[in-house]
């Protein structure tokens, strides 16, 4: 599994790159869980959360548990960069087989949209 995992944060950088993304950093591990890639568009710090599955959709393993503590990572993260007055979002990309789905701005406050 762990495999997967990391083919799919790969695909995902990819994916990024082609579409204008700058990647900050990659696994970045604070005391409430790891955000897989800080990435930067247009002056907008993009957190993204990778969720790869081969048969199933992998969106529906992004919890509200896992959006608390990718919030709180988060705030971590532009405290610890001096970047807390930067326009951020929250972003999932799903890998489901082959197929790569982009969610923008999936958190609000903490929770999830929708």
């Amino acid at each position: 599994m762990r495999a997967l995992g990391r083919d799919g944060e790969e695909r995902a950088v990819q994916y990024l790159k082609k579409r204008g993304y700058q990647i900050l950093e990659r696994n970045y591990f604070t005391r409430y869980g790891e955000i897989d890639i800080v990435a930067k568009k247009k002056g907008v710090i993009v957190f993204v959360e990778v969720k790869s599955n081969r048969s199933w959709n992998a969106e529906y393993s992004f919890t509200p548990y896992k959006a608390k503590r990718v919030y709180k990572a988060a705030m971590i993260y532009l405290s610890s960069k001096n970047l807390c007055e930067s326009p951020y979002r929250f972003d999932l990309i799903a890998i489901n087989g082959e197929d790569i789905v982009h969610y923008e701005n999936i958190l609000e406050e903490g929770g999830v949209i929708g």
